[in-house]
């Protein structure tokens, strides 16, 4: 036989889902009207987006032809994307660009998971605010590289070096930018969750996370490409293999074409991530201001 309680905890799970519903009905009807030019075809920012590298290509083509810059140091883009072509046909970019991925991704992984637990838990609470934060605030300022002989003293000369160092990008940024997110949430919405005694798991995945969504994608993409550029560093410093090896290693050797292929292909792969996190954002977090 049902209890009396258990009818008024189910009545409160009942409404505190109707009132969720209602409030995410209200957020989406109430955003700023997305412009026409987004709903079908081609946004102004789509167009530049890849217009605007396009033409940084052609300006860096015409700058070599007509003698501004030295084509001995800065090659012509299309003696780069010919020999990026040869180098893909011999496996030879594959061979890096795998390497640098799997660092990438399984580092900046170990990074964004971690900070956004926590930032999001200091944005909520203060007790673990009072004692992270300024942690938190003195190591975020270090030089990631000058850490990097301290990490290797204390893990080796390993690939788990190489990740940790990865992942310390992502993780402050990702920390600091969720617990602002959190801690820039309406009272509200709390105070509801309260007064319907929702569960700390629930709260996070039905009022913290989607109200702090537009800030965390923002952090996002601050991570992704903070993250590509420890990756490239390390690869520099202690890796065989990699773009960052292909880079530093093929500058050191003075075949400079491999190191602007290289270089080519970092400014590719973070265009792409970037763009990405932009997809991203304006198709599940439209009431963001980037969406619109």
């Amino acid at each position: 036989m049902t209890t009396q309680s258990d009818n008024r905890g189910l009545e409160g799970d009942v409404a505190f889902d109707a009132i969720a519903k209602v409030t995410a009905a209200d957020v989406l009807a109430n955003a700023t009207e997305l412009p026409k030019e987004n709903r079908g075809g081609i946004s102004l920012e789509q167009f530049f987006a890849v217009a605007s590298p396009m033409g940084l290509l052609v300006l860096w083509e015409i700058l070599s032809r007509v003698g501004v810059l030295d084509y001995r140091i800065f090659s012509y883009p299309s003696a780069v994307f010919v020999l990026m072509w040869e180098m893909a046909r011999d496996g030879t970019l594959w061979l890096h660009l795998s390497a640098t991925l799997e660092r990438y991704v399984l580092g900046t992984l170990l990074g964004l998971i971690p900070g956004l637990l926590l930032g999001l838990t200091m944005g909520l609470f203060r007790w673990p605010r009072a004692v992270l934060n300024p942690l938190i605030s003195a190591l975020y300022p270090l030089p990631r590289i000058a850490l990097f002989p301290l990490i290797l003293l204390v893990v080796g000369l390993n690939e788990k070096s190489n990740l940790l160092m990865i992942a310390l990008q992502p993780f402050f940024y990702m920390a600091i930018g969720s617990m602002a997110a959190a801690m820039n949430i309406d009272q509200i919405y709390f105070r509801v969750a309260k007064s319907f005694e929702v569960k700390t798991l629930d709260l996070y995945r039905l009022v913290v996370f989607p109200a702090a969504l537009p800030i965390i994608v923002s952090s996002l993409r601050l991570s992704l490409g903070g993250a590509l550029l420890v990756t490239i560093a390390v690869e520099s410093l202690v890796a065989d293999n990699g773009i960052g090896y292909l880079i530093w290693h093929s500058w050191q050797v003075l075949v400079l074409g491999q190191a602007m292929v290289g270089l080519l292909v970092s400014g590719i792969l973070g265009w792409v991530l970037l763009q990405s996190v932009d997809f991203l954002e304006r198709r599940f977090v439209p009431w963001s201001g980037a969406a619109r």
